[in-house]
């Protein structure tokens, strides 16, 4: 038989691409261990699991939810199952506050169960602001801001911003770069902290000059370093080679060696050197940045 997602399951919001593929994994090795709970003929909780089993082709076990508070069975079944952001939670709780079954008052009647903020607040654990945030966003807020809270990519408070212009213009202001936060008000320089600081900048581009200057000479030396290596190794084939044919024995040994320490001290040498240019480069940096940030 195949099911509809109950709103209160449509509350919450939908599995990440990745999370959806380790589920898959999951019911393929294991099979699904615990039943989707149904209630008014839909899917009440486990909506993922079930569509996973249409998709592979198995048997979804399943029970009738026979309880008298489905709000509350809903956010228990995805509290510690779920890693949503507060805003995220706040927009759940919201969706899931306005839920009417047949024959609940209309809000505003008399014995209307509808939560107050406050409630919804404690409920989640976020402050009364934030559900008020999310009100707004879930009353008018576009599909890609609601997600982008739903992702954490945006806060409550800031899609509650966005929320309130146009909907043709929410995408844009979603999309568009975040202005740099100042913290107070700017500082006036003195004119003597000023000139200190360009003299300070001065002294560290003259410091990173210095420290270039002397890479260029440090990299000629190692390439020099490393033709004498070549030199080295070329003259160990050799001795090998005589080596292999039996002529001049220990000659040949002594002269393997000579070359394998030349070898091993060239090594070294162009060890050393590298990792002093690494440095002077590092110091180049170094020197770069604080020339161009003045104190």
């Amino acid at each position: 038989m195949n099911y509809q997602q109950h709103p209160l399951s449509a509350a919450f919001p939908a599995m990440s691409d990745g999370e959806y593929t380790e589920l898959l994994d999951s019911i393929t090795d294991i099979g699904v261990q615990n039943p989707i709970a149904l209630h008014e003929g839909m899917v009440l909780d486990g909506w993922n699991r079930y569509r996973a089993c249409e998709e592979l082709g198995y048997e979804c076990p399943e029970r009738i939810y026979d309880g008298d508070d489905p709000v509350r069975f809903v956010r228990a079944q995805n509290k510690h199952r779920r890693h949503l952001s507060l805003g995220a939670w706040a927009l759940v709780e919201v969706a899931l506050s306005a839920w009417r079954p047949s024959g609940r008052p209309e809000k505003g009647e008399l014995s209307s169960p509808f939560p107050s903020n406050e409630q919804m607040a404690a409920n989640v654990g976020v402050t009364v602001r934030t559900i008020q945030h999310a009100k707004v966003v879930s009353a008018s807020g576009a599909p890609e801001v609601k997600a982008a809270v739903e992702a954490g990519s945006v806060s409550v408070r800031e899609a509650a911003t966005i929320a309130k212009l146009p909907i043709a213009e929410q995408v844009q202001a979603l999309q568009a770069p975040k202005p740099p936060r100042f913290q107070g008000k700017p500082k006036k320089v003195p004119a003597t902290k000023w000139l200190a600081a360009e003299t300070k900048a001065a002294e560290s581009k003259k410091d990173a000059e210095r420290a270039d200057a002397q890479v260029e000479p440090l990299q000629q030396e190692v390439a020099a370093l490393r033709e004498s290596l070549a030199i080295a190794q070329d003259d160990i084939v050799s001795m090998a080679k005589i080596l292999d044919a039996g002529d001049q024995l220990a000659a040949a040994l002594a002269e393997a060696k000579t070359s394998r320490d030349l070898a091993r001290g060239l090594q070294q040498r162009i060890n050393s050197m590298m990792t002093e240019i690494a440095d002077l480069k590092r110091s180049v940096k170094y020197w770069e940045k604080k020339a161009g940030q003045p104190a």
